[in-house]
C-alpha cells in the first residue's frame, strides 16, 4: 500500500491545500492520504487557531474524499514535533507499506535545515509539490540530494517502501493562509477561500477575528 502523508499547519486549511494535494494523491496513485495538522509554538503573533480546531477543519475540508484521514499524529506528541520522527514512527506501524512525505517546493527548498534531513529518506520518498510560478530556489546540498535520488517512475514509489524524490506538477493556486487569516480579520472576502464546510465552521467558533 501506497501512503500519503502531507504536513502542514493548516490554519486555517484552504483550497490550495487541498485542491494541490488532491492533485499529488491522484498523480501518485496512493490509497491513503494522512493530511497531518503540526504542532504550534505557544506563543504567536496571530489569533490563530487550537489544535483541534486545526484538525477539525482538515476534516471538513476533506470530508467527501474517503481515503483522506485527518490524522493528529504530530498533535498527539509532546515536545518538538520533527518530521523525521514522525516518519520513523509511522515506519514502525507499517513496516511494509510505501510511505510518501508530500511538501510544498517553498519548504522542499529548503530540507537542508530541517532536522535529521539526511535521514527523512531512510524511511520515506519524498514528493515534491512544485507550481507553475514556482521561483524559490533550492539550496546546493537540495540541488545534490534530488540529483542522487530523484526517480521519474511512480512504479518504484510503490515496489520501494522508501528512498526516492519525485517531483509533481501541480495546480498554481494564489491563496495562502497568511493572506486569508488578514482578510479574515478585516472583514474582506473569504469564503470562496475555503471549503463551505469549513467556513462555516470559522464562524460558528469565531475564528481570527470573526465575530
Amino acid at each position: 500500500m501506497l501512503r500519503v502523508v502531507f504536513g502542514g499547519t493548516f490554519d486555517p486549511i484552504h483550497k490550495g491545500h487541498v485542491q494541490t494535494s488532491l492533485a499529488a494523491f491522484a498523480e501518485l496513485g496512493a490509497e491513503i492520504m494522512h493530511v497531518m495538522p503540526s504542532a504550534l509554538p505557544p506563543h504567536r503573533d496571530y489569533p490563530g487557531a487550537t489544535a483541534e480546531q486545526r484538525l477539525a477543519m482538515v476534516d471538513l475540508a476533506y470530508s467527501e474524499v474517503t481515503q483522506v484521514i485527518a490524522e493528529d499524529w504530530e498533535l498527539r506528541r509532546e515536545g518538538h514535533s520533527y518530521s523525521l520522527l514522525t516518519l520513523q514512527e509511522m515506519r514502525e506501524t507499517w513496516p511494509n507499506d510505501s510511505l510518501v512525505f508530500l511538501l510544498g517546493n517553498d519548504a522542499f527548498a529548503n530540507l537542508d535545515s530541517w532536522f535529521g534531513w539526511q535521514q527523512l529518506l531512510d524511511y520515506a520518498h519524498l514528493a515534491v509539490m512544485r507550481r507553475p510560478a514556482q521561483t524559490t530556489p533550492w539550496t546546493a546540498a537540495v540541488q545534490g540530494l534530488v540529483e542522487a535520488r530523484q526517480t521519474t517512475a511512480l512504479t518504484e514509489l510503490h515496489q520501494q517502501r522508501s528512498g526516492a524524490i519525485y517531483l509533481l506538477d501541480t495546480p498554481d493556486i494564489a491563496i495562502s493562509a497568511t493572506a486569508l487569516r488578514a482578510a479574515l480579520a478585516t472583514g474582506q472576502s473569504w469564503r470562496e477561500w475555503v471549503a463551505p464546510k469549513v467556513a462555516d465552521y470559522i464562524e460558528k467558533h469565531h475564528l481570527y477575528g470573526q465575530l
